[in-house]
């Protein structure tokens, strides 16, 4: 009985890519390109490259939860099937919305045959495949690399690829802001990078070096050239202090408070506070917050660097995935400690003791959700870990990103 339980609920994300419904495509993106514009955010969108082949791969970079949308302001027209990140089918009816407009799931960093076989049926049947190779969200704005492995499947795949370059999107909706800004301009252009010809005589490596430098972005270069560009929030500096972990007085961690536009430390004070083009005010020490992202992660590594049996532990809530109903349920408590080996959980799973494993090599990075958790995939199923300490999610990230950097 609790096998079939955990194989329905398993099931929920599991599909067969299906050809969109282009009624359902057209009325949902006309109805959030409509919020967008309530919302205060313009999108220019230009298309370069006209008729993209078929079949055909576009990838696009990934600033913003929204993407989705900025991207298909270019290529709705041509009926692609987007992946997405499998966590969002858990849900139902989020799931079936998802399927019938074309898109199908992915286990980030792990290995998925599934996703494999729905991208070979995708390419076989001569349609057009929309992919975000940097798997997460950008947590500062920037370029986030990509997997040896996706270069190796477009390698493979030897068809046409294509580029949607974003920029503006992260400044628009950051993955640890709350709520979109006004005023924000999202800039969108459809390009050719290689005819399929072109991907059949270079290397992976030529491919990675052209693909990386077609995509990479930094917002805060971008937003100088667009000195016209300024931002309404009254909230700007909230959840900054999901991804800034360390004050650059006291140098103690995870003691920010943010509220409205001004960050705080518990010990020092106020700190600073964010203008309406995301730099901080006064005599501060760093101009934004790449300057203070880069900083705290050059400390971790140091640290990590200077004591070779480096160990980041805390309790955790255990949420596996959804019944249906959410996309993710209560699945047991424990304690996660993260090495130079991988991620450690010890604690319970379904009401059972368990000790799980996950090399560092396998991880590659842990996905985190800013301030909620961290998290790694098993096949279809995700382990979602809610830390004691929400702000630290970050670390987690940070840590592992390092780590797997340093084998």
């Amino acid at each position: 009985m609790a096998n079939r339980k955990k194989a329905k609920q398993q099931g929920f994300a599991r599909t067969v890519v299906r050809k969109p419904n282009v009624f359902l495509m057209d009325a949902l993106y006309c109805a959030i390109r409509l919020w967008l514009f309530f919302c205060g955010v313009r999108i220019r969108a230009v298309n370069k490259a006209g008729i993209p082949d078929q079949p055909s791969i576009t990838l696009c970079n990934h600033g913003s939860f929204i993407d989705f949308i900025f991207a298909s302001a270019l290529v709705r027209r041509f009926r692609p099937n987007f992946i997405v990140s499998r966590l969002y089918f858990y849900n139902t009816c989020l799931g079936w919305l998802l399927r019938t407009v074309g898109a199908f799931p992915k286990s980030m960093f792990a290995m998925d045959l599934e996703n494999a076989k729905n991208c070979l049926k995708v390419l076989h049947s001569g349609n057009r495949l929309v992919m975000m190779p940097e798997a997460r969200l950008s947590t500062t704005g920037r370029f986030e690399d990509i997997q040896d492995n996706t270069y190796a499947f477009i390698k493979k795949a030897g068809v046409s690829v294509y580029t949607v370059k974003l920029f503006g999107d992260y400044l628009a909706n950051p993955k640890w802001a709350k709520g979109i800004r006004r005023g924000a301009v999202v800039e969108a252009e459809l390009d050719i990078l290689y005819t399929a010809e072109q991907v059949k005589h270079l290397t992976v490596e030529e491919l990675q070096q052209g693909i990386e430098a077609k995509l990479s972005y930094n917002e805060f270069e971008w937003l100088e050239t667009r000195p016209e560009i300024h931002y309404r929030s009254r909230r700007m500096a909230e959840g900054l202090e999901n991804i800034l972990t360390t004050c650059p007085i006291c140098g103690r961690r995870h003691v920010l408070i943010a509220k409205k536009n001004h960050l705080f430390c518990e010990h020092c004070g106020y700190l600073t506070s964010v203008d309406d083009r995301y730099a901080f005010t006064g005599d501060f020490r760093f101009q934004n917050l790449t300057e203070w992202y880069d900083w705290q992660q050059e400390l971790l590594k140091e640290e990590i660097l200077a004591d070779p049996d480096y160990t980041l532990t805390s309790k955790v809530e255990l949420r596996l995935p959804g019944n249906g109903g959410s996309l993710t349920r209560h699945g047991g408590d424990g304690v996660c400690t993260l090495t130079r080996e991988g991620l450690t959980y010890e604690g319970t799973k379904d009401g059972e003791p368990v000790r799980l494993f996950f090399s560092i090599r396998r991880i590659y990075r842990l996905l985190f959700g800013a301030g909620v958790n961290f998290e790694v995939y098993v096949g279809s199923e995700i382990h979602f870990f809610v830390p004691e300490e929400k702000r630290s999610a970050v670390d987690w990230y940070m840590i592992s990103r390092i780590l797997h950097d340093l084998q």
